[in-house]
């Protein structure tokens, strides 16, 4: 890999508290005449650049989904930076979703074969930060898969539909032996393989950011009374198989419609609780 050395900021001699250079006297009438002035720019910083060089390998292809970056000393000699740069440059890719950290003898930091990653921290963030409510994010939900299925049924091969049916009967056996965390990860992986017969990397990566979001409520919401996932999904594989749109559909919204009033109620029940406990503590 090339490179990649920051250079030092150029000296502009006197600043301002602000930081930006004190104009010299024959400035007064360009600044006015601009406006605002123009301040110095600054030198990237040195993880930043980091970043690039690694995006930039996989942009030329030099790098692929599931490649194992150099080792961490091999990659600080390569650029020629810090470790303690090149940690913050990892970190920041794996933010991004684009690097994930695997532990053990054979692990270190590996290009990520989903691009789901950041699209997940976004919506975790809208949601966190209260910029769209469940309710938003399940509605959108629902829209989208409900474009996934359409594209589903038009282009899944029946590699797709095997992988399908196999995380049904495993989803099956979760179920039998009373594993329901297991079992709530197993179904999720359902919709991402279900946008993943789309032959759409962008479906794939929407749908299995939402999944992914919406997991954490599944969990704390538990199944609700009569849980209709199994037969559900047996249907709308068979429906999928059919070419049956409008049954598949079908079978998708009202599955879809009854989870998320279940996922909402919950919620609601979660907030009233949390809100007196907080109304009881002491001032």
């Amino acid at each position: 890999m090339p490179q990649q050395r920051s250079r030092p900021e150029p000296r502009t001699g006197r600043k301002t508290a602000d930081g930006a250079p004190a104009p010299s006297a024959g400035d007064h009438g360009d600044s006015r005449s601009a406006g605002k002035p123009f301040r110095p720019i600054k030198t990237r910083r040195i993880f930043e650049e980091i970043c690039d060089a690694i995006r930039d390998k996989l942009v030329s292809g030099e790098l692929k989904a599931g490649d194992r970056l150099p080792s961490e000393r091999e990659l600080s000699e390569m650029l020629d930076v810090s470790r303690t740069a090149l940690r913050e440059a990892i970190r920041s890719l794996e933010i991004a979703g684009i690097v994930e950290m695997r532990k053990g003898s054979r692990g270190g930091a590996f290009i990520t074969r989903s691009g789901a990653g950041q699209v997940t921290r976004t919506f975790r963030d809208m949601l966190d930060f209260g910029h769209v409510s469940l309710a938003t994010l399940l509605e959108a939900r629902l829209m989208v898969m409900d474009a996934v299925v359409r594209a589903a049924c038009e282009r899944a091969k029946p590699a797709d539909i095997e992988r399908l049916s196999r995380n049904v009967a495993e989803t099956v056996e979760l179920t039998r032996q009373g594993r329901y965390e297991e079992r709530t990860l197993k179904a999720v992986e359902f919709s991402t393989l279900l946008a993943n017969s789309t032959g759409n990397q962008v479906l794939s990566a929407i749908l299995e950011a939402m999944a992914s979001v919406i997991r954490r409520f599944v969990l704390i919401a538990g199944p609700p009374a009569h849980d209709p996932v199994i037969a559900s999904r047996l249907r709308l594989i068979e429906q999928i198989k059919a070419k049956d749109t409008k049954g598949a559909c079908e079978t998708m919204r009202s599955y879809l419609t009854k989870l998320n009033e279940h996922l909402l109620n919950t919620e609601k029940v979660r907030l009233r609780g949390d809100a007196r406990r907080r109304s009881r503590a002491p001032a």
